[in-house]
């Protein structure tokens, strides 16, 4: 179905499964870039270099010119070739985690003005039959429980059993998530370097597990992510290879022509929403009542790491 004259194509059973509360939905640093402009992944990442001090000759200076480079020359179907979860694993050889941590929270500590206009709409997207918002965040900002305080929140120190309870309410921070003041993270480390991603998907496997059961109940929609975001690289990577029972359908919504984003997001097994980077559209808001409000497509459905 498409809710605008040349907008995206959006499956009639995901928006059934939405009505139902089937739908649960991955939310990406591009929820949080464009409205309330705190930085992508790669942008972080070179924040933190900066506030931290990194010499000309750090390792990890060095990766980050280069991925600056590489980014400027993608391949067809591939996108990024370099992770910033590469360049945050060769910081935590040059500096302190705790000093670390302090810098990203430096980097993502939003304006007082932030908009808050696409957390809004995704809390309302994510709202079942019992009226209380369910999602998903690898983000470390806050911009969710500013957008509604009354929710709860979920750290990897203690995330939604689904073998003991067949639903959940509340934002969960799978990557983790920073303390009020942005200064230190809080239920956890927080998920960026490529160490604490191995950990997190492979050695001790606690987010793989997670989203496996989670795949398994809901359909899951990734918004703002691109297909080579760590995140995604890691979790649907190890999931392929496991080729877990039962598992619902994914599905991404992606900048660009539809056989773009599909050669993006195949490989993966995931079925890919292309929408046009430029336009503004509602996103199920003739279903959710949400009358005039519009969400600028680009500000959650992917950005550049």
């Amino acid at each position: 179905m498409r809710f605008r004259e040349n907008g995206p194509a959006i499956p009639d059973e995901l928006l059934v499964a939405r009505d139902a509360g089937q739908v649960l939905f991955f939310c990406g640093a591009g929820v949080s870039t464009a409205k309330a402009r705190l930085p992508g992944f790669l942008g972080l990442a070179d924040k933190v270099l900066n506030q931290l001090r990194a010499l000309p000759v750090s390792p990890a200076r060095q990766l980050m010119k280069v991925v600056g480079e590489l980014q400027k020359h993608k391949i067809p179907g591939v996108g990024g070739i370099v992770a910033a979860d590469r360049i945050f694993g060769l910081l935590e050889r040059e500096f302190d985690l705790k000093d670390i941590e302090g810098a990203v929270g430096g980097a993502l500590k939003p304006q007082l003005d932030a908009s808050l206009d696409a957390h809004r709409i995704l809390l309302a997207l994510s709202k079942g039959p019992s009226g209380k918002p369910r999602l998903v965040t690898t983000n470390f900002d806050l911009l969710f429980e500013a957008a509604d305080p009354s929710s709860r929140w979920w750290t990897p120190s203690q995330l939604p059993d689904f073998r003991r309870h067949t639903d959940f309410e509340g934002i969960v921070h799978l990557h983790g998530m920073l303390d009020p003041d942005y200064r230190e993270a809080m239920g956890g480390r927080l998920v960026l370097s490529s160490t604490e991603f191995g950990r997190a998907y492979l050695a001790e496997s606690w987010a793989t597990e997670f989203i496996r059961a989670a795949i398994e109940r809901y359909r899951i929609v990734f918004v703002g992510y691109t297909a080579d975001d760590p995140p995604v690289q890691y979790l649907l990577e190890a999931l392929n290879r496991g080729n877990p029972a039962g598992r619902q359908e994914l599905y991404a919504f992606q900048g660009g022509n539809a056989s773009e984003a599909a050669a993006l997001w195949r490989q993966k097994g995931v079925s890919a929403i292309a929408y046009s980077p430029t336009m503004t559209m509602q996103i199920f808001g003739k279903r959710l009542g949400l009358g005039p409000s519009e969400l600028v497509i680009q500000s959650v459905g992917g950005i550049n790491c």
